[in-house]
């Protein structure tokens, strides 16, 4: 975030190298942008950005010496939730097919969000040589849990796009059968059960826990579809279990 770029760039490790040091964030003109991108491919030159510069970014190397010491070298200072942002941050420092170099630099805290609330215990216990595979199987478990969450979402909206075709077909035919009882579905409210089992989670969205809420929506939904079918099958109000989420 620019925040902690802006906490490291006044930082003393950074004091020395302050007058080589450019930043560019979100906040910088497009002009200066241009300009800083450039100077950026530069012997000498230690440049600061943001991740969202890590995608589309074409740092151009035309200095032959910078290229025969190696080209430009990224340094990444975050785990990408998805591996094709960190395929993308990687090829920054060897564009056209020019020479370059890539290092992955991560503070340990920083991995909550990926190892979980027991991080600390969990990088005890991870060799070194193996880190980067540990948590690129890690990412791929939660990636996967996201997909499964829009997944579901997705058959759900096909449910609701059949029945919106099938109301225009009875619109077209002139079903009115069928016209008033999906009016009737959709415009019918929520029905005031007196004795409905109402339910209020609390839900943590911070730290380790804000890449588990996909998984939650996947739970939740899947405990309603049930939880209807078993109320329509006894015949009972849908609206007979309730479930309110404060995140």
């Amino acid at each position: 975030s620019e925040i902690k770029l802006m906490k490291f760039y006044h930082s003393d490790e950074l004091s020395s190298l302050k007058n080589d040091v450019q930043i560019i964030t979100e906040k910088v003109s497009v002009k200066d942008r241009d300009l800083y991108i450039k100077r950026a491919a530069t012997i000498g030159r230690v440049t600061l950005l943001t991740r969202t510069f890590g995608r589309g970014t074409d740092f151009i190397c035309r200095n032959q010496d910078l290229l025969a010491k190696g080209g430009i070298h990224v340094l990444q200072t975050f785990f990408s939730e998805e591996l094709s942002e960190e395929y993308q941050i990687m090829g920054r420092g060897a564009r056209q097919g020019d020479r370059g170099s890539y290092r992955m630099v991560l503070l340990n805290r920083d991995l909550e969000w990926i190892l979980g609330s027991a991080w600390n215990e969990e990088l005890k216990n991870i060799e070194v040589s193996h880190l980067y595979k540990v948590l690129k199987q890690a990412r791929s478990k939660l990636y996967e849990s996201k997909c499964g969450a829009k997944g579901l979402g997705i058959e759900q909206c096909k449910c609701e796009h059949k029945k919106s075709k099938e109301f225009l077909k009875s619109l077209l035919e002139g079903d009115m059968k069928m016209i008033n009882t999906f009016l009737y579905e959709q415009n019918r409210g929520a029905n005031l059960v007196p004795d409905c089992s109402r339910t209020v989670l609390l839900m943590d969205a911070t730290g380790s826990m804000s890449n588990l809420l996909s998984a939650a929506k996947e739970t939740v939904c899947t405990m309603f579809e049930r939880a209807s079918a078993i109320l329509e099958a006894l015949k009972l109000p849908s609206d007979s279990f309730q479930m309110q989420f404060v995140v």
